[in-house]
């Protein structure tokens, strides 16, 4: 029997994830809400996710099946989108899974509160190790006004280089459709990366009110990143931070009346950005030292701390240009990343091996304190090296991302 309230829409983008598909979709069918419309999009899968996808549709009657050739996330979602026939829409990507009561408490809160977007926390799952993660901006009711005053001046950015503001995820929120319909099928189907902020962050410009909610609900999970994995054509990935950065930023300039947010715009545009410099843009690859770590210069013998996405890119470059060496990786989740195919020991090992620097491949700004302060119990202070800040915020690494 369906639940009383409106039916939610949720959109379900899938592509060779059949290995983690069935949880995924467990957890959807099962949630206390019952009144929901569960559209999922086979974006032209081979791995057996289709067969999966049919199976469930063949013994739930809400969900709605839509198989179509490869095009990528942003046109799955608008297909999605443009199939569903909810006044409220939540994404889950086919990889992840949540919690059996999120879409009842956000649902709930959007309706008590009156309010177009509601978000929570989320759990960042890498195998049996966990950890919370929460917005950056306080929780409760902000309308119109309050947003101005307390939202827009830290929504991408929260003051450090880099901390989320409200983290761009479509998948942690619940959407009135009139609010997301249009930012969302604006989004540049070309675009690789990117594509959740291209949506959200318009969106929440343009809310009148929005809920911000301090618990975890949602479970995205954390793995040898796909497109580390995957052979991307550098002149694809140019010209997606190009879109990126220009159509989203003219957005921005559209609505400066309400709050100007190109600043933080470009900050958002450095942080993927940094990662991936020295494999993109030729004028960082000839620099000396290893970008954006100054005190690395050619030849140099490195550990890497962090193999996330940054570690990962950052390894990927310099086993290719042999830059430097890399004597070995180190992270504190380096059991699972071993499960994942990763050569990777505990930080407990580093003074096993001798090196000149150990490289802190990591973008967040606590995180980075805190790896300082417990590396520095292990290794020598004058040996750790994290990113420069100010260099990536200078006139020069601006201009070689033709950011100016």
């Amino acid at each position: 029997m369906k639940s009383k309230g409106n039916i939610v829409s949720v959109i379900v983008p899938i592509y060779n994830i059949s290995c983690y598909l069935k949880k995924c979709l467990d957890s959807i069918i099962n949630q206390k809400y019952k009144n929901l419309e569960i559209v999922l999009v086979d974006d032209g899968s081979t791995d057996g996710s289709s067969k999966i996808c049919d199976d469930y549709a063949s013994y739930d009657e809400r969900i709605k099946v839509i198989h179509k050739k490869n095009e990528g996330l942003v046109r799955a979602r608008k297909t999605g989108l443009l199939a569903s026939s909810g006044d409220i829409i939540a994404y889950v990507d086919g990889d992840d899974w949540i919690e059996s009561d999120m879409i009842e408490t956000l649902y709930n809160i959007m309706e008590s509160q009156d309010v177009d977007i509601v978000m929570c926390g989320r759990y960042e799952d890498a195998g049996d190790i966990y950890r919370q993660v929460y917005h950056g901006i306080p929780s409760g009711r902000y309308d119109k006004d309050s947003m101005i005053k307390k939202v827009y001046p830290n929504m991408i950015v929260n003051q450090a280089f880099f901390e989320w503001g409200i983290f761009p995820g479509v998948w942690d929120k619940l959407f009135k459709r009139v609010s997301l319909e249009k930012y969302q099928m604006e989004v540049d189907d070309r675009l690789t990366m990117g594509e959740d902020a291209a949506c959200v962050y318009p969106t929440l410009l343009n809310a009148q009110s929005i809920y911000v909610l301090h618990k975890c609900l949602y479970h995205y999970r954390q793995s040898v990143n796909s497109m580390v994995k995957q052979s991307v054509d550098i002149e694809i990935q140019r010209r997606s931070f190009n879109i990126l950065f220009n159509t989203v930023n003219k957005s921005f300039e559209e609505y400066a009346y309400i709050f100007d947010l190109r600043e933080q715009w470009k900050e958002y545009i450095l942080f993927l950005m940094v990662p991936r410099a020295d494999a993109l843009f030729k004028e960082v690859s000839k620099l000396p030292y290893l970008y954006p770590f100054p005190s690395v210069n050619k030849g140099s013998n490195i550990i890497i701390y962090c193999m996330g996405t940054y570690g990962q890119l950052l390894s990927k470059y310099i086993h290719k240009s042999g830059f430097c060496n890399i004597v070995v990786c180190v992270d504190k989740n380096y059991i699972e990343l071993r499960k994942q195919g990763l050569n990777v020991i505990s930080p407990d090992e580093i003074n096993n091996y001798e090196y000149d620097w150990v490289v802190v491949a990591n973008s967040f700004a606590n995180a980075r304190r805190n790896i300082f302060n417990n590396l520095s119990n292990k290794v020598p202070k004058e040996k750790i090296c994290l990113m420069d800040e100010q260099l990536i915020k200078s006139e020069s690494s601006l201009k070689a991302f033709g950011l100016v």
